[in-house]
């Protein structure tokens, strides 16, 4: 028993070395504070942009991270403030991204759509799109500076093409999940229901062996996030000391990304949770984080049920591809 619960919770032995942690600090962290501090919500759109546009350099190149960053940038300037354009951005964008799984390109595209999820919401204000704007333009710019900077861009990277059928049915199944959840999330989650489009790609990044262990895991983790982040609100009264405490779990929970996803995935929920406290009731953030997680994972389990099914019937021989793609 001990073991197994070991084996869930551990995925690796070495931590982010403190010079990759040093990077999201500074790249992604650090001007997201100094922008929220000084412009509030608005301040969000640098870090719509500037996470995923750091991850996407790392993993792929300063040229794909622009490229890819600012075209979904652009999308959800779009779709700020209309449910009717989120849906149809939304589309577009699995479309594309379905076309860059085509090329191996999947994963910088899914992290450049898991941050856009947040434009489908009310957290960034929709009259001030041309500043809005600006800012993800900005923000994209600092992001792969500093990571070029402190050498953490990717080499050229053997990016390994899918087939057209694999890519295909991987983009309508994302378009529909994103459908649903985006609409869902919006009128029955709250002002916060883009936590559930965005749970789902985040589960949807490939490879898909990884599946439905990865939301096994995401679910345990956001669970004890929650948990942790109510314990902290009940032993802690002054918002701004709960708010220095999260904080600090930010260089804590990156460097224990590789260790362990479900450490990390709590630690970021109650990050998350505590600076959103700051606008808003902390049990109703609980309760809607653990809603729509859960809502989520049922959604990706069985869109990846239906997709391996679909791939088995249509293309047997892509099942080890769809273990392995990315």
């Amino acid at each position: 028993m001990f073991e197994a619960t070991r084996r869930f919770v551990a995925d690796g032995d070495s931590p982010m070395p403190w010079m990759g942690v040093l990077t999201i600090l500074c790249a992604v962290v650090a001007p997201t504070v100094l922008a929220v501090s000084f412009l509030g919500q608005l301040g969000a759109a640098v870090f719509v942009a500037s996470m995923p546009a750091h991850l996407a350099a790392k993993q792929s190149g300063v040229s794909v991270a622009i490229a890819v960053t600012i075209i979904t940038g652009l999308g959800g300037v779009l779709a700020l403030g209309s449910l009717e354009m989120a849906l149809v951005v939304s589309v577009v964008l699995s479309g594309l991204t379905a076309l860059a799984f085509r090329h191996g390109l999947a994963q910088p595209c899914l992290r450049a759509l898991f941050t856009w999820t947040v434009f489908t919401g009310p957290i960034m204000p929709a009259d001030e799109k041309p500043l809005v704007l600006i800012l993800y333009c900005a923000a994209v710019v600092w992001s792969v500076w500093v990571t070029r900077a402190l050498k953490q861009e990717a080499d050229a990277e053997d990016r390994q093409e899918s087939s057209q059928t694999y890519s295909a049915l991987f983009g309508v199944l994302l378009g529909v999940g994103l459908l649903i959840s985006i609409y869902v999330g919006a009128r029955f989650f709250g002002s916060h229901g883009f936590w559930f489009p965005l749970t789902f790609v985040i589960l949807w990044i490939p490879p898909f062996g990884n599946l439905f262990s990865r939301t096994a895991k995401r679910t345990a983790g956001t669970v004890a996030g929650v948990v942790l982040a109510l314990i902290l609100g009940l032993l802690v009264e002054e918002v701004w000391i709960r708010a220095l405490i999260a904080l600090a779990m930010v260089p804590v929970a990156f460097r224990l990304l590789p260790v362990s996803y479900v450490t990390f995935t709590a630690l970021l929920t109650l990050v998350i949770l505590e600076a959103l406290s700051l606008v808003a009731d902390m049990n109703a953030l609980a309760g809607e984080r653990l809603l729509s997680m859960f809502a989520a994972a049922v959604m990706a389990l069985v869109l990846g049920a239906i997709g391996l099914g679909l791939l088995r019937w249509i293309k047997p021989e892509a099942m080890d591809e769809l273990m392995q793609g990315g």
